[in-house]
């Protein structure tokens, strides 16, 4: 529960005593080197190498390079409205308000201009880091010992919070003397890492195990054992890979309906952790698919790199994006070929592409459909006018996806895999009545932007899926 304190610790505020806020962690829940780190990044792939040679000239070097080669948008940071709220109310009883931070001047000047709450404005510049004694003696000078108040939230904020007049902590961070202000209360860590890491998205990761149902080996037990070693190697590298596509693409996310509200978007978990724990799961997924074979290490890698070029790239690609994310379903499914040796079957294959190039661009259309007259999609490249072609593709892609099962099941191949193939028929009316459901939704705006995932929370489509069970369980 936050405790809010009204900014009077010890004695009623007056006009004379500034209110000095940090930025990183207290202004705005996020740290805004890391973000300028990822936006510097997205722009240029030798980021990662340059920043640690502009680290070897210090501190306030790299600040300075990150914040030149960066493009931070500023006016979408995931703001604290308590500190804001404090920060209006010392504006409104005369007080001078300050920006005191450890982030670049330039940083700090655009936080300045997007939020016109200040009258000074502080930040690290060349051989500077205005962070911990370095910020306290800084505002010793400017406004003398026990001159201010102070805002923090982290343990670099002892040294200014000894030298203030009253301080106050937005975070659990909190020293004798030191008054809360307005703590955020959180979602439990668990549920917080679990959305990052999109746990509920590795139901697509299923995909791995269709080649072993396809090629009924389900009473193998070997390949049990190699389709779920590659099953968890892809659970690990997606995680991996949607939390890196996060932290690249804070900005529009932030200005997206839903997207504002993911964890790193929100604040909600440190960038930090959140990028060390994606290189952490990067290397665990390819080491367990180089553990199932060095042919499922293969493909897995293969998706990772595609990955790569779709989030520093393809993303904002018109069709090429709706391409790349068909190809990735589909390397799934051949991973889990792969996995068990098993040859891939040309109609498996081809459906699977349709069927997922379908579902690509079913997700596109969800939003372009909201878009409004004119409007572009931030980050991805599509505008209203391209409604039409998305729709018109994206069906015409499910019924090509229907003809191809619908020839599959009038060859003579099925004749031999399976005893009573009538019923893949049925199973073949239920697929197409799903995806006309889905592309209907699509249209009318009522879906969601990831069509998988509203499979999973559809009574409908859960009724689908154990239709064509049955119908090809009955099939056998």
């Amino acid at each position: 529960m936050s405790v809010v304190c009204p900014l009077n610790s010890s004695s009623e505020p007056s006009a004379s005593i500034p209110l000095v806020v940090d930025l990183d962690g207290t202004l705005c829940r996020t740290d805004t080197l890391w973000e300028c780190f990822f936006a510097a990044w997205a722009r240029d792939v030798w980021i990662p190498l340059r920043a640690l040679i502009w680290l070897l000239s210090g501190r306030s070097n790299l600040k300075r390079q990150l914040a030149q080669a960066a493009v931070l948008d500023a006016a979408h940071l995931p703001w604290n409205t308590d500190v804001i709220r404090a920060l209006q109310a010392a504006k409104a009883a005369g007080r001078e308000t300050v920006l005191a931070t450890a982030a670049h001047q330039s940083i700090a000047d655009s936080v300045a201009r997007a939020l016109p709450l200040f009258d000074v404005v502080m930040g690290s510049s060349d051989g500077t880091n205005l962070k911990g004694v370095a910020k306290a003696e800084r505002l010793i000078q400017r406004f003398g010992e026990r001159g201010f108040d102070y805002v923090g939230d982290s343990r670099a904020d002892l040294a200014v919070w000894a030298v203030s007049r009253n301080g106050f902590s937005v975070s659990s961070v909190r020293p004798p003397g030191v008054s809360s202000l307005g703590e955020m209360a959180l979602p439990h860590v668990m549920f917080r890492w679990s959305r990052m890491l999109r746990v509920r998205h590795w139901v697509k990761n299923v995909l791995v195990m269709v080649a072993l149902f396809a090629a009924h080996r389900w009473a193998d037990a070997s390949a049990w054992q190699a389709s779920l070693a590659a099953l968890t190697s892809f659970c690990a590298v997606c995680s991996s890979i949607y939390v890196l596509n996060d932290l690249f693409d804070l900005a529009h996310d932030r200005q997206h309906a839903s997207k504002r509200y993911r964890p790193l978007a929100a604040g909600q978990v440190e960038l930090h952790h959140a990028f060390f724990a994606a290189i952490a799961l990067l290397i665990g997924g390819l080491l367990i698919a180089a553990w199932a074979g060095m042919g499922v290490l293969a493909v897995v890698g293969s998706y990772c790199v595609v990955n790569a070029f779709y989030t520093l790239k393809l993303k904002r690609v018109p069709v090429a994006d709706v391409c790349v994310l068909a190809a990735l379903y589909t390397l799934r499914i051949v991973a889990g070929a792969v996995a068990i040796a098993a040859p891939l079957s040309p109609w498996l294959f081809a459906f699977s592409v349709f069927i997922f190039l379908s579902l690509a661009l079913a997700k596109r259309a969800v939003d372009v459909n909201a878009l409004a007259p004119g409007e572009a999609l931030a980050g991805r490249g599509y505008t209203s006018r391209d409604a039409t072609f998305v729709n018109v593709f994206g069906s015409g892609s499910a019924l090509s996806a229907v003809l191809v099962l619908a020839l599959y099941v009038a060859s003579a191949q099925v004749g031999v895999l399976y005893s009573s193939a009538n019923w893949l028929w049925l199973a073949l009316a239920v697929i197409l009545f799903w995806l006309m459901r889905m592309w209907r939704l699509a249209m009318a705006g009522q879906g969601d932007d990831d069509p998988v995932l509203f499979a999973t929370r559809d009574r409908v489509s859960w009724g689908c899926a154990l239709a064509c069970v049955l119908c090809f369980a009955l099939a056998i």
